[in-house]
This record gives structure tokens, sequence and C-alpha cells, in this order.
């Protein structure tokens, strides 16, 4: 885990004079909002084992850590469906309806091992992101928070659109081709 003063070297020459605390606090907000909107930070949480007549567990998130979304889930082995908002789905599935809980939609009867991949972000508390994601993306990061610090709308916009091209690479594909496709203008 790398802590939020690390970030500091990358950020304290964009904004010299501000305390450290303050400097801690945007890049939290910077990492909260940059795993929120990418979902860069993938977590695989350990095995739920399912009750006979049970449909609703903890979800035992890792410490100082909040849900953005459910990604995967096996169970047994096996993929399993995700609910998602304005899906229609029918038979077994999974979802969260608050953050914190773990619901399936039937119950499954007793020893089924339930594994999740989530995307998560720094909670409140947080202290600090995980090694990979601070290697990864120190940059992007630092220079959202220098963004909020300064006021910089150039800064933000940089930011934004880094965001935008990481969440495109991460969940769209990076092709090393361009798409058979032409502009059609009416």
């Amino acid at each position: 885990m790398k802590l939020w003063s690390a970030f500091l070297r990358d950020v304290r020459p964009g904004a010299p004079t501000v305390p450290e605390p303050v400097l801690e606090h945007a890049i939290r907000r910077a990492a909260q909002k940059f795993c929120q909107e990418t979902r860069a930070w993938q977590i695989e949480l350990d095995p739920t084992l399912t009750i006979d007549g049970y449909t609703s567990y903890d979800l035992e998130l890792p410490t100082n850590t909040e849900l953005v979304r459910l990604e995967r889930a096996t169970l047994n082995g096996q993929d399993f469906a995700i609910w998602r908002a304005g899906d229609s789905s029918r038979g077994r599935f999974v979802f969260t309806p608050d953050g914190k809980t773990l619901t399936l939609s039937q119950a499954l009867g007793a020893g089924s091992s339930l594994v999740l991949t989530i995307s998560a972000k720094p909670g409140e508390r947080a202290t600090g992101v995980d090694d990979a994601l601070y290697d990864r993306y120190v940059t992007e990061i630092s220079l959202g928070a220098v963004a909020s610090l300064t006021g910089d709308l150039n800064k933000r916009a940089e930011f934004d659109n880094a965001i935008a091209s990481i969440k495109t690479a991460l969940w769209r594909g990076s092709a090393a081709i361009r798409p058979r496709a032409r502009a059609s203008y009416f």
C-alpha cells in the first residue's frame, strides 16, 4: 500500500504553499474520482460460502475501500450472472442493493463458493492506494489533485481527458488496428 505522502513529490511542485494535510485530502479525492470513473482498481474478494436458505450475505470489502461495481462473479468456478440496473434478468444472479450486502436472486444451497471481482475506490479513512495502482497511475492522480488545489481549468480538463482515455483503454480495448468504419455525414 502506497501512502498519500508518496504522491507529494508529484503534487507539491504544483501547489508549493499548501499544507500537507490539505494536499493529502486533495490526493484522496483525486484517487476516489479516478477509481470511480475508470474502475481501474480491481480486487478479487475471498470466496463467500453459501448457506442453505440464505440469499443475503455481508460484502466483505478490504479495509478502507468502497465498492464501485461488481465486475465478475463465479460460482464453484463457473461464470455467474450479475444483475445491473435496468436489467430484466430472471433466473440466478447476484447483486448488491447498498454496496455493503450481497444478495442472490435465489438461495443456492449449502457449500457453494461464490467469488466476486469488484472495482473499488479508496474510502474516506483510506491512508493510501494499492501499489500497482500507484505505480501505473501516479501521474494522473497527482494531476487531478493539483487541478483541484489550484482550480486550474486546463489541468482539470487534462485530468478528465486522461480518465476518459484510460477508461477507453481498459474497458473497450486497445486495438492495434482501426475498425473498418467510415464516417457518415448527413
